[in-house]
């Protein structure tokens, strides 16, 4: 069972199998034939079989190291030169190597990796163009309205308004390179705390920080909070419900419902925010935690695209997990699942 194991193992353990086979039978025969000639007392037909040996084993073993040579060379040249179009920026390259032996396994994980070196070049290129669109925006009002002001005898009033425009836009860009800083201290974990906090009042601390947004459109809220103690990073977890409820406020309508719990299930604590805001189309669901991402919907409320990322990768660090729900004109209910014992 072992040498069978043995044998199976590789492709080029197989060869030496054949090889070390052949060249046992052929040797076997030339000494069979050695002793019939040194019983027969003939020295010239000694002569002549120890060289047939000689001539035998070196036949075989250049046959076998030609095949060997063939077999090792080629799949090594083909990922040789795969490795050249990756340094010179071909991600699209793929090595076709059926072989189940070391080298087709290394074949495999070279795919995959360029797969997954093509895949961070085009988040890096989405991010590049996403944030030059995003800074552009913002620059080009500045820019515009303070042109107006400069160039028009306008009214004091006018002025007023674009000196409001302007102000706005540059709490824009505020937010936005604020947002990217954050999202980049989180996702090189730049920084992590944890202590135990009441997790109910730290929700309730958010809702009040939030009154003027949501007392301006008359909203109707339902708060159900268990009282619950909690062990994690306080801080971000902060701006994980602020993220949360800001979102549903802006999407709601005037006089909207919003509601807000939090619940033990399962030694499981779910965190839910539900408005009977403008919805999210079911096709953008799965991307709404993409970095930039803006559906349909969110167009109408012009935002960062970054601060559901920010929840994301903080709920990830905690160990939890998200679920959304959502019917356009009916609203959102999105839930955060944290773990009851956070041993972080």
């Amino acid at each position: 069972m072992k040498l069978r194991n043995i044998i199976n193992k590789s492709i080029y353990s197989k060869l030496a199998f054949v090889f070390l086979s052949i060249w046992w039978f052929f040797n076997l025969i030339t000494l069979g034939m050695i002793i019939g000639v040194v019983t027969g007392e003939s020295r010239q037909e000694l002569h002549q079989f120890v060289g047939l040996i000689f001539i035998n084993n070196a036949v075989i073993g250049t046959l076998v190291l030609l095949l060997a040579l063939r077999t090792i060379v080629k799949p090594i040249k083909q990922l040789s030169e795969a490795a050249r179009s990756v340094a010179n920026g071909d991600f699209e390259v793929n090595v076709d190597l059926k072989n189940k032996d070391e080298i087709g396994q290394l074949a495999l994980e070279f795919n995959q990796m360029v797969q997954e070196i093509n895949s961070i070049d085009k988040m890096r290129k989405d991010f590049v163009s996403n944030v030059s669109h995003e800074f552009r925006t913002p620059i080009t009002s500045i820019s515009a309205y303070a042109k107006l002001i400069e160039m028009s005898a306008s009214s004091g009033m006018e002025t007023k308004e674009y000196a409001q425009a302007i102000l706005a836009e540059s709490d824009r860009l505020t937010h936005l390179s604020t947002n990217l800083l954050r999202l980049s201290e989180i996702e090189n974990k730049v920084f992590r705390s944890t202590n135990k906090f009441s997790l109910d009042e730290q929700i309730r601390q958010a809702i009040l920080t939030l009154e003027p947004q949501w007392s301006k459109k008359k909203m109707d809220l339902s708060i159900d909070l268990d009282s619950i103690e909690y062990r994690g990073d306080e801080e971000l977890l902060y701006q994980v419900w602020l993220n949360l409820i800001q979102n549903a406020i802006k999407f709601s309508n005037l006089r909207g419902r919003l509601s807000v719990s939090l619940k033990i299930k399962n030694e499981k604590i779910d965190v839910t925010i539900q408005d009977s805001g403008t919805g999210i189309e079911k096709s953008d669901i799965p991307q709404i935690f993409d970095r930039f991402y803006q559906g349909n919907t969110s167009k109408k409320n012009q935002g960062s695209g970054l601060g559901l990322s920010i929840v994301q990768k903080i709920i990830e660090q905690e160990e939890g997990n998200l679920s959304v729900l959502s019917e356009i004109d009916k609203g959102t209910k999105i839930t955060v699942t944290l773990n009851r014992f956070n041993d972080n």
